[in-house]
């Protein structure tokens, strides 16, 4: 009988940035890892130095991208950087604090908290948007490299819609979904369909 095979993903958020720190919204802004978001992406990378991955993708997004390249320091391999991994784009209300959006847009952010499955960001995208696009990267990376471990690092946007779209439940559960700065999310890929192994998990780092 044929061996069956496993893939396992690898889901990683950025680490912390300034703007995380206040809650202001990113999107597709270029800003880069702050210094606890630097220490809790040293200790993505001690925590997966073991892992052999085939294959590391990343948003181009410098958070992102910065993210990876010190988790690769213990990996050796040419990573591929995908805009299908980019943050949402939240349009009119980019580099915006939350509370600055929540005093001018007050029913759209109503709407935002409370449906934010159907929601479209002004001048922005819909979670479905982001959902289609990011999905092609881990269909992608299914078909090329099946039976091994990828390793795929984001944005917590993407990391939420990305496992509501692995376990096949709607984005209306995008809020209770916890995925903070740093954290790892890791899913099994066998008989065609995708298992949830770790969700929202932080390595450690000394302060």
């Amino acid at each position: 009988m044929e061996k069956e095979l496993r893939t396992k993903f690898y889901l990683v958020r950025h680490g912390s940035t300034a703007w995380n720190e206040i809650v202001r919204f990113r999107g597709s802004a270029d800003i880069p890892l702050s210094e606890k978001g630097l220490k809790q992406a040293e200790a993505l990378a001690r925590f997966l130095k073991d892992v052999k991955f085939s294959a590391i993708y990343t948003s181009p997004q410098r958070r992102a991208r910065d993210t990876a390249n010190i988790i690769n320091k213990f990996q050796g391999l040419s990573i591929q950087e995908r805009p299908e991994l980019k943050s949402v784009n939240y349009g009119a209300w980019e580099g915006k604090l939350e509370g600055e959006v929540a005093r001018d847009y007050p029913e759209l952010y109503r709407e935002y908290l409370e449906h934010i499955e159907s929601f479209r960001f002004p001048q922005g995208e819909t979670l479905e948007d982001l959902k289609d696009r990011s999905l092609r990267v881990i269909n992608e990376a299914l078909s090329t490299y099946n039976g091994r471990d990828i390793l795929i690092v984001s944005h917590q946007v993407v990391t939420r819609v990305l496992i509501c779209a692995l376990l096949g439940i709607s984005n209306a559960l995008y809020w209770q979904i916890g995925q903070d700065p740093g954290c790892l999310n890791i899913f099994e890929h066998h008989r065609g369909k995708f298992y949830l192994k770790l969700l929202n998990y932080c390595p450690e780092f000394p302060d």
